[in-house]
């Protein structure tokens, strides 16, 4: 997944293992995608979005 994010110009990456393959995806510093909350992994698409949501 960080290769992904920081092939789409995210270069503040980090990845940290969760419990039971749970994990949030945060782009500098703000969460943008929660594993917990949504129930499933993201998308290839929705990762590459990740980066059109940067403020």
């Amino acid at each position: 997944m960080r290769a992904v994010l920081q092939s789409h110009g995210i270069d503040d990456v980090d990845v940290q293992p969760g419990r039971s393959g749970q994990f949030d995806v945060l782009v500098d510093g703000e969460l943008k995608y929660s594993r917990y909350a949504s129930g499933r992994f993201p998308s290839d698409e929705e990762i590459a979005r990740l980066g059109a949501c940067r403020t």
